[in-house]
C-alpha cells in the first residue's frame, strides 16, 4: 500500500512538473488574468515627474502583496521582472512572458547575484524592470538590496508605485496579505516621484520603504479604503 501511494507521489510529481503541465497551467492562467482584469475599473495616475522619464530607464517599485493590478496595467511596455526558481515561479514566469513581460529568473534567495548580472544586462538593451522590493518572502514592507544596487550602477532613477482597489480581498494565508481586488472594484495605480538619490548621497532601504508607504496609503485614502487593511473579505 505504501509502495504504491509512493508511486502515485512520483507519477503526480512528474506530471505537474513537466513541460506540457506548466506551460497548460501558465497559458489558463494567462487568459483569466485577462478576462478577470476586463471587470475591474483602473486608473493610472502617474507623477508627472515620472511621465517625463525614459521608459526605457526605470526601475518601478512596489510592495509584493499589491502586485495584481500592476500585471495588466503594464503590459508590453518592455518591462523585466524577476520571477523565482521555485515551480510556481517557472508557472509565473509562464504567465508574465504570456502577458507581455520580460523574465529574468533568480530571487534574493536563491541564484542572487547571478540574478542581478542579467537583469543588469537585460535593462542595458533596453528595457525598464520592476520590482516587488519586498519579496519573494518578505518581511513585508521591508525592502531586499537589488534594485538599489541597480540605480547606483545604471544610474536609473527609481518610480515607487502603490496600488489599492476597493471592494478587495487580503489573503491571509500570504506572508505579504496579498490584494486581490475584487470583480467591478474602484482600481488605482498610482505612480510616485521619482526617486534619484537621497540629500547625503545613496539611496538607503529604509527611506525607499517611508516612501511606498506613505505613497500607498494615498493611494487607499483615494479609494476609500483604510491604509494598509487587514481583512481577508471584501473591504
Amino acid at each position: 500500500m505504501a509502495g504504491g501511494h509512493s508511486r502515485l507521489s512520483r507519477f503526480r510529481r512528474r506530471v505537474t512538473r513537466s513541460d506540457a503541465f506548466v506551460g497548460f497551467i501558465s497559458s489558463l492562467s494567462s487568459v483569466v488574468i485577462r478576462v478577470y482584469s476586463r471587470t475591474l475599473r483602473i486608473e493610472r495616475d502617474t507623477h508627472p515627474e515620472a511621465a517625463a522619464l525614459d521608459p526605457a530607464k526605470v526601475l518601478y517599485a512596489f510592495w509584493h502583496g499589491r502586485q495584481f493590478l500592476l500585471v495588466p496595467s503594464f503590459r508590453h511596455e518592455g518591462i523585466a521582472v524577476m520571477s523565482d526558481l521555485s515551480w510556481a515561479g517557472r508557472i509565473q514566469a509562464g504567465i508574465m512572458t504570456r502577458l507581455g513581460y520580460h523574465i529574468v529568473r533568480g530571487s534574493s534567495r536563491r541564484r542572487a547575484v547571478q540574478a542581478l548580472a542579467e537583469m543588469k544586462r537585460t535593462l542595458e538593451s533596453g528595457c525598464s524592470a520592476a520590482f516587488a522590493v519586498d519579496g519573494p518572502s518578505g518581511p513585508a514592507y521591508k525592502s531586499k538590496p537589488g534594485i538599489l544596487y541597480l540605480a547606483e550602477k545604471l544610474g536609473y532613477p527609481i518610480v515607487p508605485v502603490a496600488t489599492t482597489a476597493r471592494p478587495s480581498w487580503r489573503v491571509r494565508s500570504t506572508w505579504c496579505l496579498y490584494m486581490m481586488p475584487a470583480p467591478f472594484s474602484k482600481c488605482l495605480v498610482l505612480l510616485g516621484k521619482p526617486i534619484a538619490r537621497a540629500a547625503d548621497g545613496a539611496l538607503e532601504a529604509e527611506e525607499l520603504d517611508d516612501i511606498l508607504v506613505e505613497l500607498t496609503r494615498a493611494a487607499d485614502e483615494r479609494v476609500g479604503l483604510e491604509a494598509q487593511a487587514e481583512q481577508s473579505a471584501p473591504v
